[in-house]
């Protein structure tokens, strides 16, 4: 009988197999790798966003904690108030003269976050001292799914006895 060598060198249907197995173990890589990117991007931007919300609620610290006078509405009466609102989904502070507005600035960054509430609510507490309990919320210009709430309190040095809530407050150092 006459046998027949077989040459070295893989056949059609072992190269076809060897393609599917690698094409499925491409794609199953690739769909791990294409979720990781979508959790690190949402985690990025949750950071970002909680990172911005916290610096806005460190300058409304900073300028509360040591006022004098305090009144909240949107209607302050007089000079030399020093507010604190939201409009437009911006935290926004200036200073009032008559009825203009001076030295405006925003305290939140409308490129990054939209604020969609912003509550705040003075209390006395013992030995007739004065907090003020701050709440953000607030929501990721580049992606709307992610939000995120910022909540404190903060000690007046120099204010007894009094207390209020609002959006808007006007305060004086």
């Amino acid at each position: 009988m006459l046998q027949m060598k077989r040459n070295a060198g893989l056949t059609l249907s072992e190269i076809l197999v060897v393609l599917l197995i690698s094409g499925i173990i491409m794609s199953i890589a690739f769909a791990v790798f294409s979720s990781g990117w979508r959790v690190y991007g949402a985690t990025r931007e949750t950071a970002l966003l909680s990172r911005n919300l916290r610096n806005v609620v460190e300058r409304i610290s900073e300028e509360l904690r040591w006022s004098r006078e305090v009144e909240f509405g949107d209607s302050l009466q007089g000079n030399d108030w020093i507010v604190i609102t939201l409009e437009n989904g911006t935290i926004k502070r200036f200073q009032t003269s008559g009825q203009s507005r001076m030295n405006e600035q925003s305290l939140s960054d409308p490129s990054d976050i939209a604020v969609s509430n912003l509550s705040m609510t003075m209390r006395t507490v013992e030995d007739n001292r004065v907090m003020f309990d701050v709440s953000l919320t607030a929501s990721s210009t580049k992606n709307g799914k992610i939000s995120e709430s910022v909540d404190t309190s903060i000690a007046a040095y120099n204010l007894r006895n009094i207390s209020g809530s609002g959006s808007t407050i006007g305060y004086k150092k």
